[in-house]
């Protein structure tokens, strides 16, 4: 005869998975926050290479926008393998389409101010 196995009580987390989930988000964020701080440090403590490194990507501003686009066109390529995977529900067409003509006004908009140079400087 077997002995019998308590049942294990599932860890908090597993519990909790919105605690989690707000969790991870959240030190994601504080993470985030203090690399900016960092950067945002050294850039005060050593001015003249932030000045450099700006000058820089304001000589660069079109090889940075042939990256930009490189990415939308990678982006745009998985759109459409999802579109026409053989499990897409056609019930998510519609939205996953909003979501797509949200994202093309949203990039449109930055690239459109990026170029035009607006903006502090």
């Amino acid at each position: 005869m077997k002995p019998v196995k308590e049942a294990r009580r599932a860890s908090f987390f597993r519990r909790h998975p919105v605690l989690q989930r707000t969790l991870i988000i959240t030190g994601t964020l504080l993470a985030l926050l203090l690399a900016a701080l960092v950067i945002a440090d050294n850039a005060i403590k050593n001015s003249d290479q932030a000045a450099a490194f700006s000058k820089w990507m304001e000589q660069a501003k079109y090889g940075w926008l042939m990256w930009r686009l490189a990415i939308y066109g990678g982006l745009t390529w998985g759109f459409v393998k999802i579109l026409r995977a053989p499990g897409f529900r056609s019930q998510y067409r519609q939205p996953l389409m909003r979501i797509a003509a949200v994202s093309v006004i949203f990039a449109v908009v930055c690239e459109l101010v990026l170029l035009s140079g607006t903006g502090a400087s």
